[in-house]
């Protein structure tokens, strides 16, 4: 089907976001067919750079007035080749970053429409590996050591396996981070698995005697522990630590990813769909990834990335952030369906079989 229009809307949840201090934003796209049906793609947590100056702004002002212009007129059985054309005529701007993060919120539209078209629920045009998903839960709460471990181990009564705290620079120091781990250790027991994300915001030394520290609670993984362009810090840091590395949310494009890999630099990768390059890209990660045999952990975008974990083997689970979680995603605010994905029950989230993704706006949101 060809395509007739591009529009894009703007919506702010009114959250304060810990260690930004902003709005959490989403950026909606619509890809309209030429019979009026709709593809709907979305990239979230755009932040403010200054009070009344927001990144959703321009980024949707760049979508409407520059990759639209590459968008219109084409058929939807083209998108690789609009993705190419757009990286392509785009490089000089923008290889990584707020220009991939756009072409990802239109390349998820379009991969919307092309299911609708099909008639198939995003994940079953994909593979159809499995319409059940696992998840964890990000416990992304900025609490004392102690609230912080009973708020772990009520998602843990709620049916999660697995959970994921934060430890970075901007949230907490070193020490605090080890008493958080020690605290949540302690609450969930052994047999959960407990991850924590550093954000990118250690450098390799520190990363180095922390990581021997936390080596006694039996982490899942360390996630950004050091910068994400440091990436002999993170060959050293994997070679020297008995905690698996995770990495990707922060990379775009498989050029990063293919570093990575190359570079034998993390134990698992974590391409987020907002930000890699849309779902064009991520499945071209996700195939270098199966290719090294390296499992595939989607950062956030939770309603996207269950269909690709759903399609895809090799991939792990989803992060999910709960309503009560004040990092959570705009879509609570923004979305009406699909529920079996936005509510998790019993640790897991159910792909739909309605066709697309299964992206309804509110009433009040709709464009």
């Amino acid at each position: 089907m060809r395509i007739r229009e591009v529009r894009v809307g703007v919506f702010r949840a009114g959250l304060e976001i810990p260690d930004f201090g902003s709005a959490n934003d989403m950026v909606v796209v619509k890809v309209v067919g030429e019979d009026g049906s709709e593809g709907i793609g979305y990239v979230t947590d755009y932040h403010h750079i200054k009070e009344g100056v927001y990144f959703s702004d321009l980024l949707a002002e760049f979508i409407r007035r520059v990759i639209a212009r590459f968008v219109v007129g084409r058929d939807t059985t083209e998108y690789e080749a609009i993705w190419d054309e757009l990286f392509q005529r785009l490089t000089r701007w923008g290889r990584r970053g707020f220009v991939i993060h756009a072409i990802s919120g239109v390349d998820i539209a379009i991969w919307d429409l092309l299911a609708k078209e099909a008639n198939k629920p995003l994940w079953r045009l994909l593979g159809g590996y499995r319409s059940e998903v696992p998840t964890y839960a990000n416990t992304a709460h900025q609490l004392p050591p102690k609230e912080l471990a009973a708020k772990a181990l009520e998602y843990v009564r709620q049916g999660f396996d697995a959970v994921k705290i934060r430890g970075s620079l901007t949230a907490v120091s070193p020490e605090e981070a080890t008493e958080r781990i020690k605290a949540v250790r302690e609450a969930v027991g052994p047999d959960v698995k407990l991850m924590v994300d550093l954000n990118g915001t250690y450098d390799l030394n520190l990363a180095m005697r922390m990581c021997r520290k936390w080596e006694r609670y039996e982490l899942f993984w360390v996630e950004e522990p050091v910068h994400p362009d440091n990436l002999e810090g993170y060959k050293r840091l994997k070679r020297a630590c008995g905690i698996p590395i995770a990495a990707g949310e922060q990379h775009h494009t498989i050029y990063d990813f293919k570093l990575l890999l190359e570079s034998e630099a993390v134990d698992i990768v974590q391409p987020d769909v907002g930000h890699v390059g849309g779902i064009t890209e991520w499945l071209r990660v996700w195939a270098l990834a199966r290719a090294y045999g390296i499992p595939v952990s989607p950062h956030l975008m939770p309603i996207v990335s269950a269909h690709l974990v759903a399609a895809k083997p090799g991939t792990m689970w989803i992060e999910y952030t709960a309503p009560d979680n004040p990092l959570r995603s705009a879509i609570f605010d923004v979305f009406d369906e699909p529920k079996s994905i936005m509510y998790a029950r019993n640790g897991k989230v159910y792909v739909p079989e309605t066709p697309g993704i299964g992206i309804k706006l509110k009433p009040q949101h709709q464009f």
